[in-house]
């Protein structure tokens, strides 16, 4: 994606991958596969860092995959694509949309017994901070 322009992506026709380190990760590899085991991406767009586009992936959460209370440096709109999931507390499933406001702390996120697939964008890549469960 280095030409400016329009982009049209097969989505369908695009294979999930392991997740893949963010460059604002601050974990450790270790830890990165602790929490993302299971978890795979389609990478609609992944900038560069300081590049002007902003993060766009397909996110796929194998089925009752849990990931903790946490916060992000940057907003984050979802929409539920397949399956459902807990999000902030909030059930949703196909078509369910939801915007978490940077420096909010929720979760725990977690698929539903058949997993899920969402839509996810940011402005810009985040760091995430877990946040010890009351």
């Amino acid at each position: 994606m280095a030409e400016r322009g329009i982009h049209l992506f097969d989505v369908e026709n695009m294979p999930f991958e392991p997740a893949k380190r963010r460059p604002t990760t601050t974990v450790t590899d270790e830890e990165h596969r602790a929490q993302s085991a299971g978890v795979e991406h389609k990478w609609l767009i992944f900038p560069e860092p300081g590049a002007d586009r902003p993060p766009v992936v397909i996110v796929k959460f194998p089925p009752n995959y849990r990931f903790p209370q946490h916060w992000h440096s940057e907003g984050e709109f979802i929409v539920v694509l397949e399956g459902t999931m807990t999000i902030g507390g909030h059930e949703a499933g196909p078509g369910a949309m939801a915007w978490t406001d940077a420096n909010t702390v929720y979760g725990a996120e977690a698929a539903g017994p058949d997993g899920v697939e969402f839509l996810l964008f940011r402005r810009a890549f985040a760091t995430t901070t877990l946040v010890e469960e009351q």
